[in-house]
């Protein structure tokens, strides 16, 4: 077997627990927020935090994985490939912190969602913001989305070509995957409140980074983009910090802000509740998106998996469990070996961004 694929794990029981095991053989403190919901057997889940370095930092690196559940796999074993390389000596008030499995329920019973449905990176509101509407067009496709039956053959690929060349791929992207806040038993939905896994990680995060003047955040993700490839999107407006950015990571960097991007633009990201809590205003947030299938059949599966959950047994032996695992972490050595690479040659160019001195640029 390739050693490389060993990173992955094969659920969270063994992510976590490998996580821990390496994080403590390589001198972190470690950190469990505990959760309400339970594992498939009753387990307990926890966001586990390793930290290297001063407890209180003016400059952090953070690598996050899990925001989306079953996306975890990659992050963890990218995760758990830089404890075992090993985490470079810090200077004096600079820290390194792994956030392990964000949405832990997620990635336990294979849904990109938490235990109220909720997509995690769709529910960091700020105090201001409401927990209301939905992006123009979902509403009309509601029930083609969000069917009230186990899953069944319903023409769904049909289904969607029709909806393609009647509205194009980019809007209907934007209408299905922008977040919303009506319907809570249906996709992408951004909840009502702020979730306790948010709630903990935030209050976590509030007493860490207190005096931190400059971040850098690697969130991962998978899903979208063409197979094996990985691009860095950028949430920053074009300006000192978007060129700080793309001079760190190259020309995989895309601008989330210009729309120009193989994502989408969402509200209530994770990203969003950093600045809320730092010192200074250096945040350079970077999510590394992993492609795996195309679009339409990476929406197949999460409907799929969507109607088991609510309306059939919800257990993880169903094929739609395993076809959601499938599609946000192929079984594919190609794929795994290329998310391990870029994820250790991105980490180290965010260390670079994070702690050396001048490479974020003029703040003026």
């Amino acid at each position: 077997m390739d050693q490389r694929r060993e990173y992955f794990s094969p659920d969270y029981t063994a992510a976590r627990a490998r996580f821990r095991d390496a994080a403590s053989n390589a001198g972190a403190r470690i950190d469990s927020l505990e959760l309400g919901a339970k594992g498939p057997n009753g387990g307990q889940l926890t966001i586990e935090i390793a930290w290297f370095g001063a407890p209180r930092p003016r400059r952090v690196l953070i690598h996050s994985s899990g925001t989306h559940g079953v996306e975890a796999f990659a992050g963890s074993a990218i995760q758990l490939q830089w404890l075992d390389d090993g985490i470079p000596s810090l200077r004096e008030h600079s820290a390194v912190a792994l956030v392990h499995v964000l949405n832990p329920f997620g990635m336990a019973w294979l849904r990109r969602f938490n235990e109220n449905n909720v997509d995690l990176n769709r529910n960091f509101l700020g105090a201001n913001e409401e927990y209301a509407g939905a992006p123009d067009g979902y509403e009309k496709l509601d029930a083609f989305l969000n069917p009230s039956t186990p899953p069944s053959a319903d023409f769904f690929y049909l289904r969607a070509a029709w909806l393609i060349a009647r509205y194009g791929l980019e809007a209907l992207k934007q209408s299905v995957a922008g977040g919303q806040y009506v319907n809570p038993r249906g996709l992408f939905f951004g909840g009502a409140r702020l979730e306790e896994g948010p709630r903990k990680l935030q209050a976590f995060m509030a007493d860490r980074l207190g005096d931190a003047e400059r971040i850098t955040l690697i969130d991962v993700h998978t899903g979208l983009g063409p197979f094996a490839e990985d691009r860095l999107l950028a949430e920053a407006e074009p300006g000192h910090i978007f060129r700080a950015i793309k001079a760190a990571f190259g020309e995989r960097v895309q601008s989330l802000a210009t729309g120009q991007s193989v994502a989408y633009q969402v509200r209530g990201g994770g990203h969003t509740m950093y600045p809320r809590v730092m010192a200074g205003d250096q945040f350079y947030f970077v999510t590394q998106e992993f492609g795996t299938y195309n679009s339409v059949a990476v929406l197949a599966a999460l409907r799929e998996e969507n109607r088991w959950h609510h309306y059939g047994g919800g257990t993880v032996d169903h094929p739609a469990k395993r076809r959601l695992k499938e599609v946000f972490s192929p079984d594919s050595g190609r794929w795994r070996r290329a998310i391990l690479q870029r994820g250790r040659d991105v980490i180290g160019q965010a260390m670079a961004l994070a702690f050396e001195e001048g490479s974020a640029g003029s703040t003026s």
